[in-house]
């Protein structure tokens, strides 16, 4: 037997799977931009990674998101359902408290989040949700 996805999980899916590409991009595209003025010569303009930047410290930044889109995945029933509101509040807060520097890029992985919080849930039977 095939097994069905509920909704709420492909969600949660969908916002776990941003964030590991926010950490990612974050992590390999060069964010910052140098530039260095000359009075003689051509500026310079180099840029860096934000793990070029920060180091290895910005690993426990970049997994604080990662881990809270994943918890919900890995537990099943009301714990899930708890876990998917808890998670996504704190996913808001970091984003929040994060804006000035990377939590722009969190805002999908939030809007994902948020769409399997507030997922209806699937009616099994009859239109209503009673039993077939």
């Amino acid at each position: 037997m095939r097994r069905r996805w509920h909704p709420m999980s492909i969600r949660q899916i969908i916002a776990f799977s941003l964030t590991i590409a926010v950490a990612l991009v974050a992590l390999l595209v060069p964010l910052y931009v140098n530039v260095r003025l000359t009075n003689d010569g051509p500026d310079q303009v180099t840029t860096s990674t934000l793990f070029e930047t920060a180091g290895p410290s910005v690993f426990v930044p970049l997994l604080i998101p990662v881990a809270l889109t994943g918890l919900p995945l890995v537990l099943t029933g009301r714990a899930q359902q708890y876990a998917s509101v808890a998670t996504t509040v704190a996913l808001a807060i970091f984003t929040i408290i994060a804006s000035a520097t990377i939590g722009w890029l969190y805002v999908p992985a939030l809007a994902a989040a948020v769409a399997s919080v507030v997922a209806r849930p699937e009616s099994r039977g009859t239109p209503d949700g009673g039993p077939a």
